[in-house]
């Protein structure tokens, strides 16, 4: 918030100067950065091949899922059987993970910037956070990732859903 990293408490203190101590729960939080950056190698991959729009996504601790908007006359012709394979072959070699921070009005202008759906970024916000993965991904983003996509496990698509007829949704699981 103003640059400076917030830390909300589950009650409030009684006095400013009182010490809290908090802990990082490091195992979920490092399965929640693959997670997520697996969700943008995905994401930037289906946006690239058939301009797919993320519409939601959801990280929970066995799984993870991604909706996907596409135009309904290019749905019958996507490879979705394949899907598993491209993106792993994909992460067969490592890349970079970077974040920079540039105006909204800038990221609107910029071509594929903001691969979401643009309603779901509030209005209220004027700076917004990049993510991008090399030539993979470059995507709006508030959340944590790893560093380079070396870091993420290997990983199973557990189920693609039709949500309407021209949404996907994409379960993928991180395997041991």
């Amino acid at each position: 918030m103003d640059g400076e990293i917030i830390h909300e408490l589950e009650r409030p203190l009684q006095d400013i100067n009182q010490k809290a101590d908090m802990q990082i729960d490091w195992t979920w939080r490092y399965q929640n950065m693959q997670y997520h950056t697996l969700l943008h190698v995905i994401s930037g991959y289906l946006y690239e091949h058939y301009n797919a729009l993320a519409t939601s996504s959801q990280i929970e601790k066995e799984y993870a899922s991604l909706e996907l908007s596409f135009s309904p006359e290019i749905m019958e012709e996507i490879p979705f059987d394949q899907l598993e394979q491209s993106i792993k072959k994909i992460l067969a070699q490592p890349h970079n993970v970077y974040t920079k921070t540039i105006s909204r009005a800038e990221a609107e202008q910029k071509a594929g910037v903001i691969k979401t759906v643009i309603h779901l970024l509030p209005a209220s916000l004027n700076e917004i956070r990049i993510v991008q993965i090399n030539d993979i991904d470059e995507q709006a983003c508030g959340g944590t990732h790893v560093n380079n996509t070396n870091e993420i496990k290997d990983f199973s698509i557990m189920k693609i859903q039709q949500k309407g007829p021209a949404k996907k949704r994409i379960k993928i699981q991180l395997l041991d």
